[in-house]
Order: C-alpha cells, then structure tokens, then sequence
C-alpha cells in the first residue's frame, strides 16, 4: 500500500503544543539536566544542538509516541549518548549531537499509519532527512546517519564511522526506553499492591 505521505509534512510553529520551558529535560538514565547546563559537558553539547532544541520543529516530537516514551525523548537520548561516545572516541561529535536529533524527524506515529512496517522502515529516514533539511544545513556525515541509522536494516550501508555508532546507540536507546517503560510500569503496580487494603478473614480490613 502507497502510503499518503501529504499528512506528515513538517508542522508549522502554531501546531507544536509542547511545553517550551520543559522541551530540553534530559536523556533517559542520565543524571545531567539539559535546560540548567551547570557542567560543562552539557553547556558544551547545548552549544551544538541548541538550535535545534529551540525550534518548534524538533518541539513538536513531544506530541508522537515513539518506544513507550516519545519521539523527542528518543532522539534526545540517542544525540546525547552518540555526543558523549563520539566525542570520547574522537568522531565528529557535532555531527553526531545533531544527527541524533535529526534522525527521526517525522511526524505521524507508526502504529496510526495505514503501511507495513517494512514499509515505515525504509520510508521514515529519507522523510527524517527532507525535514531536516528544511529546518537546518545538513553535512554529508548527518545525512549519512539520517538515511542509514536503520542499518543493517537500512537500503544502503553506511558509509561514516559515526553513523555505524550512532545505529548502535539508537538500538541501545531502544532497549533503555523499553526496558524504562516496563520498570515504570512495574513500579506503579507495585505501589498499587501495596497500598491496597488487606481483607482477613471475616471481611475485616
């Protein structure tokens, strides 16, 4: 089925509905708080990707479910842990801060869209890559990443080292929001037991 694509062009800056104070936050099972920047290390990545941060384009991922968190969640965590790995290995750090925000740039959640994952698979990387060139100059290395951080799954293989680390960190992200959901999830149940009455026998609480 050829999906209708017209609905999930990027929005305008009216439609994005997230919270501006709260859209940087921090990555998944990370301790440093973007939006007070009081290390270096993160004053350091906001200088790259700030920009980006700012925009309604990269905002509006709040409203899109994306791994049992939201898409702005995802890409967060995937820039911030490729920024960190890239730049302890000497990659281009940069790019991989902003590749990681840019890679799934998409707006429409796939479990809503009338095609095959397959489909989704090989069509939300060149739809991510389209937006991110609209909103922001793209090096060959971020869109590298764009179009192939599916790998192996992708069409094409990469052809950078950072986009093979920023496809395994993607995964890795994956697995961490996975495996956050269900612990959260967990948790909530837990506490749900534990704060349930006790009935003995007789009918007595």
């Amino acid at each position: 089925m050829t999906p209708n694509i017209t609905q999930h062009t990027m929005p305008q800056p009216a439609a994005c509905t997230a919270a501006a104070a709260t859209h940087r936050g921090r990555a998944t099972a990370s301790r440093i708080a973007l939006h007070r920047a009081t290390c270096r290390t993160a004053r350091d990545y906001l200088a790259l990707v700030g920009d980006l941060l700012d925009s309604p384009e990269v905002t509006a991922l709040h409203d899109y479910r994306h791994h049992r968190t939201t898409r702005h969640q995802h890409v967060l965590n995937v820039s911030w842990y490729s920024f960190l790995l890239a730049r302890l290995t000497h990659m281009d750090a940069a790019a991989a801060a902003r590749a990681g925000l840019l890679h799934d740039l998409y707006y429409y959640n796939f479990c809503d869209w009338q095609s095959t994952k397959r489909h989704h698979i090989y069509h939300h990387p060149q739809q991510a890559l389209d937006n991110a060139s609209r909103l922001t100059d793209v090096s060959p290395i971020e869109a590298d990443v764009i179009l192939n951080h599916m790998w192996p799954m992708s069409p094409d293989r990469p052809h950078y080292k950072e986009t093979y680390l920023i496809s395994c960190i993607d995964k890795y992200c994956c697995l961490l929001e996975l495996s956050a959901g269900f612990l959260s999830a967990l948790g909530r149940r837990c506490r749900a037991l534990l704060h349930r009455p006790v009935f003995h026998k007789g009918g007595q609480a």
